[in-house]
């Protein structure tokens, strides 16, 4: 099969699921308009999404990326609305007031520098940076899950959509030879996949039986009942 004929279908496929896990913001907002406030529920995921989709949106304008042009303008977009959305609801309008403004003020300095020196490695540098946050954010999860010794707190389908959209990114890095979109993805798989292992390992509630536990108890069975026919 062609090369282009892959990147344009890896394009595509990159594009939908990534505006698909951008989506995710529509139920945490539906379970603020329930809750009528914010309590427990933190707005930093949407500023960091506004943050980080103006970097990559920026850099993909650079590099004349189509692709990367449609995600981040999309998410940009949504997650503004996220954004403005928890303003509306949450009791501590000044203290996220100050986070928006902070956020808006980083992505004027990155316009203004790179309207100033478009140097590509420098933004891809700092949007690689932002993209190896994100992803090790859900790392601090992970010490609640080994304490807890179940992944009840771990959402199963969203590893599984960070997993599949990571690599189909890794993918597109590696075809158009761009490190700053591979190495952040690589690491995002690896990450993804270290969260799925845990569903393998730990069960999903507690007081249940992990898959690990249900193999060797399934292994083990026919060794049992040679022993009792004995």
């Amino acid at each position: 099969m062609d090369l282009q004929l892959i990147l344009q279908i890896l394009s595509c496929c990159a594009i939908i699921t990534t505006i698909a896990l951008f989506l995710c913001g529509i139920p945490i907002c539906i379970e603020i308009m329930r809750r009528k406030g914010t309590t427990d529920i933190s707005g930093v995921p949407f500023l960091m999404g506004v943050l980080g989709g103006s970097f990559w949106l920026r850099y993909g304008l650079l590099k004349m990326d189509s692709t990367m042009i449609i995600v981040n303008v999309v998410g940009v977009t949504l997650f503004s609305i996220y954004c403005l959305y928890y303003f509306a609801y949450t009791s501590s309008k000044w203290r996220f007031g100050v986070k928006l403004l902070l956020v808006a003020s980083l992505i004027g300095t990155m316009i203004a520098l790179v309207e100033w020196s478009p140097n590509m490695d420098y933004l891809g540098l700092v949007c690689m940076t932002f993209n190896i946050l994100n992803f090790g954010a859900p790392l601090a999860g992970l010490g609640v899950v080994l304490r807890k010794r179940c992944c009840d707190t771990v959402p199963l389908p969203l590893c599984i959509a960070n997993l599949l959209v990571s690599s189909q990114w890794f993918l597109y890095g590696n075809i158009v030879r761009d490190a700053y979109i591979m190495v952040p993805n690589g690491i995002g798989m690896a990450l993804a996949v270290l969260q799925l292992s845990l569903f393998v390992i730990f069960p999903r509630r507690e007081n249940g039986k992990s898959v690990v536990s249900r193999m060797a108890r399934f292994f083990s069975s026919p060794v049992d009942v040679e022993k009792g026919e004995e």
